[in-house]
């Protein structure tokens, strides 16, 4: 009898742990479906309406047919971004020694109120000759902003107040756009120009 009764619960312990088994893998499956459902590209990038440094209003459909090389920053920032630009700009005469005009370089502003178009214009020019700036109203630029997923931050007065003395807080990506406007890639400060080259000589089939 207890024979029967041990056997008999050893075989109810089996179908159990099967039954567990099963639901772990069935589980898994349609974690992996869901996944799947949602994995592609980043909702990185989109539309945008902006002004370049030489005062002509500019769109996204501008640039179609175009790799874009795309930073946000401020003409006003005391290191962070002249050192990004200088990298960018390496990074560019680097593609252009294989393929000339591979890539457009943009600078979009996260400080609308002091980056004016005359001074982006004067401040890329330390930089590179192909370097293009955008900028517009404070909406336009928080909406681009929005859409690429950049965090920024400035104080009240950075808006609203005539003090002109004050510090913008933004993350530092380059983003890298394909011809038809769509997000490919982004590059962080740790990427050295030649690791961002080497990634997009690979992307752009340079090699």
């Amino acid at each position: 009898m207890f024979l029967r009764a041990t056997l008999a619960a050893m075989a109810s312990a089996g179908a159990f742990y099967g039954y567990v088994e099963y639901e772990k893998i069935r589980v898994g499956k349609l974690k992996e479906e869901m996944k799947d459902q949602g994995t592609g590209k980043p909702l990185v990038g989109g539309p945008f309406s902006l002004v370049d440094h030489n005062g002509r209003p500019v769109t996204d459909l501008d640039f179609r047919g175009k790799y874009l090389l795309m930073y946000f920053g401020y003409t006003f920032c005391p290191d962070v971004c002249p050192e990004e630009l200088e990298k960018m700009a390496k990074i560019v005469d680097d593609l252009d020694a294989i393929k000339k005009d591979s890539i457009v370089p943009i600078f979009i502003s996260c400080d609308p109120k002091r980056d004016s178009v005359e001074s982006i214009k004067e401040y890329l020019k330390e930089f590179h000759p192909k370097f293009l700036g955008l900028t517009g109203t404070h909406m336009q630029i928080k909406r681009v902003a929005k859409a690429y997923r950049l965090y920024y931050s400035s104080p009240p007065r950075a808006v609203d107040d005539d003090d002109a003395d004050y510090l913008v807080d933004h993350s530092i990506f380059f983003y890298l756009i394909d011809p038809n406007g769509e997000y490919i890639a982004h590059f962080g400060r740790t990427d050295t120009p030649e690791m961002v080259t080497d990634k997009i000589k690979e992307i752009l089939k340079l090699n």
